[in-house]
């Protein structure tokens, strides 16, 4: 399993976008991989790659991500471990 290990705000700086309440107001992000169709998900307690559906409660009508982006779920995880902003527990 995978935690984040520093204050979540600094996931904005990787395009992360705060998810709508009420998981907003419990401080969870996210972020939606248009290669693959996947959703990072970020929360105090856990780092999750999910299928990315577009009936998710938890993102916005209009989600953040890029067609343009060549990266993967997984190599956005691997740059996030490699700045020490997650960890595994």
């Amino acid at each position: 399993m995978l935690k984040p290990r520093v204050d979540l705000k600094e996931f904005e700086e990787y395009g992360f976008k705060k998810c709508k309440s009420p998981y907003g107001k419990s401080n969870c992000y996210y972020l939606c991989v248009a290669r693959g169709t996947k959703m990072i998900f970020v929360s105090p307690v856990l780092y999750e790659i999910i299928e990315w559906e577009d009936d998710d409660p938890r993102i916005h009508k209009r989600p953040n991500y890029r067609y343009r982006d060549i990266r993967t779920a997984l190599d956005i995880t691997y740059d996030l471990i490699k700045a020490d902003m997650i960890i595994r527990v």
